[in-house]
């Protein structure tokens, strides 16, 4: 589940750009903290340079930071992360991260305090599905086969997955989908290209506010297993992944609740659901 979660919110953060003051370039970029504080599982924060935009950006890369004494302060006690080395940064293991608990992250970078606090969600209360099974047509585009032209699994709505929830405080969710096979099959068969780039075996919904989400039979495009994980946020990932959206090219200053920093430092919490995808 970590290793899951981990991928999950590092694909969607930014690549944060340095500010410019007066047409100049800041010297001195901050750090870009990557921190999701989550019930059960060991704290592991990853902390990198803010890059900065230039003409030619695709030359930056991302700088690690090493070596930060870091201290994270929970309801009960106070510890130091130790470095992993990569700008990644861990919690012993038996530090608690709890329900309705308060979080605080601090460490000095270049003569500035860095700090950011969180408080972690509650988990989802009432999640269900209507479904554990859906179906769609395999589909094979392989020179031969005259069902090429023919999309598969675009059955409409009753061939969709409903999840509800309660959520009488109006907080935001979002869900996530993973296949688990180790193998997994691809729903469309294509042509063999050693180039082609297979389908993500992730996907997710856009975060809400309300009771109910549906994923459409289309979206899934692997037979077999898959887990539909639904997490509880706190609005500042919301206003991260609203600004990040798709791209990494606007320039603007992100949103951030870090402290003379950049990134995230939030709490989040989450309950799991299984569905499988069969052919029809």
């Amino acid at each position: 589940m970590l290793r899951y979660i981990s991928i999950f919110f590092i694909s969607i953060l930014f690549v944060s750009c340095a500010e410019f003051e007066n047409g100049v370039q800041e010297t001195d970029p901050k750090p870009v903290v990557e921190g999701y504080l989550i019930p059960g599982v060991q704290v592991t924060i990853r902390i990198h340079k803010e890059i900065p935009y230039t003409a030619d950006s695709t030359a930056n890369k991302e700088v690690p930071i090493d070596g930060l004494a870091i201290k994270l302060t929970g309801p009960n006690s106070s510890v130091t992360l130790i470095s992993k080395g990569s700008g990644m940064y861990q919690a012993p293991a038996d530090f608690a991260v709890k329900v309705g608990g308060v979080y605080s992250l601090n460490f000095d970078y270049h003569g500035k305090a860095i700090s950011a606090i969180t408080k972690i969600p509650s988990k989802p209360v009432q999640y269900a599905a209507d479904k554990t099974i859906i179906s769609r047509q395999a589909v094979n585009l392989t020179p031969g086969f005259n069902n090429g032209t023919r999309p598969g699994g675009f059955g409409g709505s009753e061939n969709s997955i409903t999840l509800t929830w309660s959520n009488p405080d109006n907080d935001y969710f979002i869900s996530v989908v993973e296949n688990l096979e180790v193998n997994p099959v691809e729903i469309i068969k294509f042509p063999v290209d050693t180039t082609r780039v297979r389908p993500n075996i992730r996907f997710r919904n856009e975060p809400i506010q309300g009771t109910v989400a549906e994923i459409r039979s289309q979206s899934f495009q692997y037979f077999g297993h898959h887990r539909i994980v639904l997490f509880k946020l706190n609005p500042d990932y919301v206003a991260l992944y609203q600004r990040n959206g798709n791209t990494t090219q606007n320039i603007s200053t992100p949103p951030t609740t870090i402290n003379n920093g950049l990134g995230i430092f939030t709490g989040v919490n989450a309950d799991t659901l299984f569905v499988r995808v069969i052919p029809e």
